[in-house]
């Protein structure tokens, strides 16, 4: 059984020891259980990273606000209170009197922040030799940083958090703290939590926490395993296997809670139970960002589209699923709306057998905490192994980044959500399906290749035989009888400037009518000739100019390419003030 290595640890340690800074953010999964080799069991991030960074050079204090401040050994207690007391020389020499001292810190943050850093100074000063007081390095981690100097407006900071935020600004840049050996390590789940006069800080280094990934579940997993009685464990090491590939975006918390749930039904875990728990998980950590998305239909009951159909099987649906070096990074759908483009690549999404999360309200009402959201839907996704990010009406959650009426925050939040798309180490992981009726209303930066503009698919208004297919699929249900060639003419009159949407609509309105019954052309006909088109002709067809243009493969245009006489009726509907 491996042993996990974090990477995080192995950081942290350098960025310490090398004193490149005196300051330190861990943030992503920071209150999750870490595997210690030390002792052989899995710890909180305060206790692992106090067994890990315990050696005979430090001294560790940890500070929670329900807690205090404590020391790791009573004997590194004493070292610190007699720097304190030698620092001290005008107050009385007394032990007590600084435990007192430490006793106060419960419940105090602004207190104890103020007593932390006096412990730096009197730690890092200097007897009448000029030597330093305190021989060992001092170590202080500080869990729930963004409890003790929060993220808000100016406006809404207690008198409080202002001497919380100024304590830390003067200790963190005193430069005394920084050419130290001691240092403070803060632990917040993100860098947008805290206080922004702190986070930006130049010489403070953050080190991100990362989700577990498939070997450290598959750690947690065996060794949680052997800790139960024959009767409890799981079957074989091939259930192991699987179920450490299928629990991808889960923490360790979440996964012993699940191997709780086995080993009382005597090492049973069924598949269903496992993405059931996956889903709660990452809903419950992302919010309303996204939803499980499981599509009831296939490409087989999709109408029409013959040309896409055949080019996405050959195509689309292989990289999908490859996660190799010939994975598709994403792509963009586009057409005019009712086109059918959510229901076609819905199918999609199901014959590729991923994983599909859908994508949307990435912005949150509350301060700072779109930005939390955004941290963890990458920390989430770089533990999947195949996943497909699926975001319809794409134009209406991302617009240009030049867009001088977008809001700081969007700009920020798109900004990230481009870093994610071309990101290397996502590059086969996760696969980014775009859906718009407006591409053009896009940044250019996100239709670049590397990310969804990899490839641009046009979904269009059906022609030939796809149109023949929609009518049939749309009255003969209905139809009492077959339909002459000669009756079918009168109908495809009838239906000419039909898009998908509008077939749909026919088919739901035949079937109200023919209830307990089967319809008579006449009757069809009637019904076809009430129905009038709704008022969008210029808006689809500038949408469909616009899909045209954005397309980058030619097979997957009809006809003749000629994207300048494109562009000319584009320009001449906008001139018109359409779009």
């Amino acid at each position: 059984m491996k042993k996990p290595v974090y990477d995080f640890l192995l950081t942290t340690g350098r960025v310490l020891n090398s004193l490149e800074a005196s300051t330190v953010i861990l943030t992503g999964n920071v209150y999750d259980h870490f595997y210690s080799d030390k002792t052989d069991d899995y710890e909180t991030m305060l206790n692992f990273l106090k067994t890990s960074m315990s050696l005979q050079s430090n001294i560790i204090v940890t500070y929670k606000i329900t807690e205090g401040i404590k020391f790791q050994s009573a004997s590194d207690a004493k070292l610190i209170a007699n720097a304190w007391l030698l620092r001290q020389q005008n107050r009385k020499k007394d032990e007590e009197g600084f435990g007192s001292l430490c006793q106060k810190a419960i419940g105090n943050p602004t207190y104890a922040l103020a007593l932390l850093r006096e412990m730096c100074q009197a730690a890092d000063g200097r007897d009448v030799g000029g030597n330093r007081l305190l021989s060992k390095k001092l170590l202080i981690m500080i869990e729930g940083a963004e409890a003790i100097i929060p993220l808000e407006s100016l406006g809404q900071l207690s008198d409080s958090d202002r001497i919380r935020i100024q304590i830390c600004l003067d200790w963190f840049k005193d430069p005394d703290f920084n050419e130290s050996r001691d240092a403070v390590l803060l632990i917040t789940e993100s860098k947008s939590m805290i206080n922004s006069a702190i986070s930006r800080l130049t010489n403070i280094v953050e080190i991100a926490v990362l989700s577990p990934d498939e070997e450290k579940r598959a750690h947690f997993i065996q060794w949680f395993n052997k800790k139960q009685d024959r009767s409890h464990r799981l079957s074989s090491p091939k259930v192991e296997k699987d179920l450490a590939r299928d629990t991808a975006g889960l923490n360790i918390l979440a996964l012993r809670k699940l191997l709780k749930k086995a080993a009382h039904a005597g090492g049973e875990i069924c598949q269903k139970d496992v993405a059931t728990e996956v889903q709660w998980f990452i809903e419950r950590e992302l919010g309303d960002i996204v939803e499980f998305k499981t599509p009831g239909h296939s490409l087989k009951d999709v109408v029409g589209f013959s040309q896409i159909k055949d080019y996405v099987n050959k195509k689309v649906i292989p990289r999908f699923k490859s996660t190799g070096k010939d994975s598709l990074p994403g792509l963009a759908v586009c057409g005019p709306i009712g086109a059918g483009k959510t229901f076609f690549w819905e199918a999609v999404a199901a014959e590729s057998g991923m994983i599909v999360l859908v994508l949307a309200r990435l912005r949150d009402k509350w301060y700072g905490e779109s930005d939390v959201r955004l941290e963890r839907l990458r920390r989430m996704l770089y533990t999947f192994v195949n996943v497909l990010v699926f975001i319809d009406e794409a134009d209406a959650q991302f617009t240009s980044l030049n867009d001088r009426d977008q809001h700081a925050t969007e700009k920020r939040l798109q900004a990230g959500l481009l870093s994610m798309m071309s990101d290397p180490l996502l590059r086969g992981k996760v696969k980014w399906l775009l859906l718009t009726a407006r591409i053009d209303k896009l940044s250019q930066d996100m239709l670049r290749p590397g990310r969804p503009g990899s490839l641009v698919i046009p979904m269009l208004d059906p022609e030939g035989q796809d149109r023949e297919d929609f009518l049939r699929w749309a009255i003969e249900p209905t139809l009492g009888r077959d339909v002459s060639s000669e009756v079918t003419n009168e109908l495809r009159e009838l239906s000419k400037d039909y898009f998908a949407a509008m077939f749909s609509e026919l088919k739901s309105e035949l079937y109200a009518e023919a209830v307990g019954k089967k319809l008579g052309i006449e009757e069809v006909k009637a019904i076809m000739q009430d129905i009038i088109q709704p008022a969008v002709g210029q808006t689809r067809e500038y949408q469909t100019l616009c899909a045209k243009i954005f397309c980058n493969r030619k097979s997957l245009l009809p006809g003749t390419v000629d994207r300048e006489g494109w562009l000319q009726k584009l320009q001449s509907l906008k001139t018109g003030g359409i779009g």
